[in-house]
């Protein structure tokens, strides 16, 4: 259970930054520094990237305990 609070805590820092990205995107188009806004752009992406994989690893990791229980209750 510890590592699913851990993936929590993981996903919400994520998104987080992913906010702070989505301030500095807008700030930098308006500035008109394009290549910092793309660059930023692409920081978000890799960010969004990584909450879903995070979350898609937490998700089998609930199906496997929701397996064993089912497994365990059979006995």
């Amino acid at each position: 259970m510890e590592t699913i609070q851990h993936k929590n805590v993981v996903i919400g820092a994520l998104v987080a930054v992913v906010a702070v990205l989505s301030a500095l995107v807008i700030v930098t188009s308006i500035a008109q520094m394009y290549a910092l806004t793309v660059g930023l752009i692409l920081a978000q992406l890799v960010s969004l990237s990584a909450i879903g994989y995070v979350h898609i690893k937490s998700r089998e990791q609930q199906n496997q305990l929701f397996c064993a229980r089912l497994t365990v209750s059979k006995s």
